[in-house]
């Protein structure tokens, strides 16, 4: 048996098991539905895990399926690596669903409280391409009035993942200042971001969400689209799931049976969590998104990846509308 790299694969011994297991290299993020992969609480079959936890971050700067037998990975970036051919394959595993109404933000004194709102006027970013800003723009121009080529992007980086940003798109480069400055010196009219910013973290009252009803808005469209933005997947070197196709079987029931184990901790008693409003945020997460919304697989995802799809093809991501089944591993079709 041959690593990727076709180098000598060590095999391991579970003595419990008495089985020979194979070792994988995976790395995703620290998230509660994966520590049980991490703590031995639930394993994959026929493999031994050597588990690498890094911010969630890391999974959205660079090819991670280069490092690793397989990873967590940004999915804008995922799906125009595949469009190039690039070697990787896709799991219908879905780590991060994001709450990508919650990274958007104005001064206190803006008059801007919708996406339609954003026509004429000046966003600020990190960078134009990431995931969270691929979801917003799409369902900005599907859902509420507003276009990407209506605005001017100021961002403070070059793009990578080899994204070229449309040429109907007017985008500023200016490095120096961060987003939350940019909009607080009134540089920018609203900055779109990938995490909460400090100054709004810090309860700054300068600053604001742009939805004055975040949280509502974002529970009305999911129920009304049944469209809950996924960010990230779970990717494996493409060579390996054709070599050796029953690990992505086996990483796939793995991380169902993680994600079957955080949800099975969560409903048992809110008393576990370090919130004061624990037992309400959990009947509200159950009244609004049912019982598992963090669901793995094509059936319960079909709609999602095709929406985003569809939207990476849009803004240019990916030279065509890629359909679901050339994104993900075939022997897994059928989750």
């Amino acid at each position: 048996m041959t690593s990727p790299d076709n180098g000598p694969v060590v095999l391991e011994r579970d003595t419990a098991q008495s089985q020979i297991l194979r070792p994988l290299d995976i790395a995703f993020a620290d998230y509660d539905r994966h520590r049980p992969l991490v703590d031995g609480r639930v394993k994959a079959k026929g493999l031994a895990l050597k588990t690498n936890t890094a911010w969630i971050g890391d999974f959205c700067t660079r090819p991670v399926y280069e490092d690793y037998d397989a990873a967590e990975m940004s999915f804008s970036w995922y799906v125009a690596a595949r469009d190039r051919g690039e070697p990787c394959i896709a799991l219908p595993i879905f780590p991060l669903r994001m709450a990508v109404w919650a990274y958007l933000f104005v001064r206190a004194d803006s008059d801007i409280t919708k996406p339609s709102d954003l026509i004429g006027k000046r966003i600020g970013a990190q960078g134009y391409r990431y995931t969270v800003n691929l979801w917003l723009r799409g369902m900005f121009k599907e859902h509420y009035g507003f276009s990407p080529e209506q605005a001017t992007w100021v961002t403070n980086e070059t793009e990578a993942a080899g994204y070229v940003i449309p040429k109907n798109v007017k985008v500023e480069i200016r490095k120096g200042k961060s987003p939350e400055e940019k909009l607080k010196d009134g540089e920018v009219d609203a900055i779109w971001c990938t995490s909460v910013t400090p100054a709004f973290e810090k309860g700054e009252t300068w600053v604001r969400r742009l939805f004055l009803d975040t949280q509502g808005e974002m529970q009305r469209f999911v129920q009304r689209t049944g469209v809950m933005p996924t960010t990230h997947t779970l990717v494996m070197k493409k060579e390996l799931a054709e070599r050796e196709p029953w690990i992505a079987r086996s990483l796939y029931d793995a991380f169902v049976d993680a994600q079957k184990a955080a949800d099975e901790m969560l409903q048992d008693d809110p008393k576990r969590y370090s919130y004061l409003d624990s037992v309400f945020i959990q009947e509200q997460q159950k009244a609004v998104y049912g019982s598992n919304p963090y669901q793995h697989g094509l059936k319960a995802n079909r709609k999602i990846v095709e929406t985003f799809t569809r939207y990476a093809h849009d803004q240019g991501y990916i030279s065509r509308n890629i359909p679901v089944e050339e994104l993900f591993v075939p022997s897994l079709l059928d989750t």
